[in-house]
Formats: C-alpha cells, structure tokens, sequence
C-alpha cells in the first residue's frame, strides 16, 4: 500500500500562518498615525521640510500599494490552492481510498463524489462526507494501488 502525505493540510496552515505574519508588521494606518503624530508635533520655528514630507507621503502611498498588491497575490495563491484541491479530489471519483477521519477511525471505501464546505473539498465515501485532508492512501476501484 502507497502512503500520500497530504498537501492541502500544509496549504490551509501556511495561508492562516501568512494571516498571522502579516498582522505583525507595521501597515498602512500604522503608518498614516505616525505621520499625523509627526505633524502634530514637530517644532514650529523647526518644522519639517516640504520635500521631507512628500518623500513620506510617497513612501506611505508606496506601501499601501504594496499591500494591495500583496493582498491579491495571496487571494490568487489561495484561489489557485483550492482549485487544485477541487482538481485531485474530483480525480479520486470512482477510486477506493483510505480515509483516517479527525475522529480517529479509520476506513476503506469508495469515493462516490465531491462537495464544497468553507471552499474545501470534501469526498463523499459509502454516503458519508469526509475532508479532503484526511485522505491518506488511493487505490484504483480494481483493487490496484496508485501512486499519487
């Protein structure tokens, strides 16, 4: 029998971990606070130099563009991620798989279809729906193993 570590677990990770990192950083309001604070108080006989403050505003619009930007590449990265799960789960109809489900059971069957839940796919095996993740080997319906 031929072992398939999952992907899509290590997917749904990695995008909640990106979420995660990218509430850390410094972003755009942070940014427009500072600035605002900066010009609240800055010393009037000394006060900040005109083209000191468009560099700022540049470099302010500059990251908001930035995270725009990197906002949709990862709203494509995780548009392209569910795409391919929908893709090798619909390629396991009609295939006999062995499933280890969250609850801990572990079971053979047949995957007789697939549904979404929260844009994941789920496999329907012997009328019961199971993630997608917990799919840890498939076999042709022959009885044949196959390499994943």
């Amino acid at each position: 029998m031929v072992k398939v570590s999952n992907t899509n677990t290590t997917t749904k990770n990695t995008t909640q971990n990106q979420t995660l990192v990218n509430q850390e950083i410094l972003g755009k309001d942070d940014f427009l606070k500072l600035l605002v604070t900066q010009l609240r108080h800055q010393d009037p006989i000394n006060p900040v130099d005109d083209k000191e403050f468009i560099a700022q505003l540049a470099q302010f619009s500059s990251l908001e563009q930035m995270q725009n930007l990197s906002s949709s590449i990862n709203m494509m990265m995780e548009s392209q991620q569910r795409l391919t799960a929908l893709s090798q789960a619909t390629a396991m109809i009609g295939k006999e798989v062995e499933i280890y489900s969250h609850e801990g059971e572990s079971l053979y069957g047949k995957v007789t279809g697939v549904q979404f839940h929260n844009g994941w796919p789920e496999v329907i095996v012997e009328g019961k729906t199971y993630d997608f993740t917990e799919i840890v080997s498939i076999f042709e319906a022959g009885g044949g193993e196959e390499n994943a």
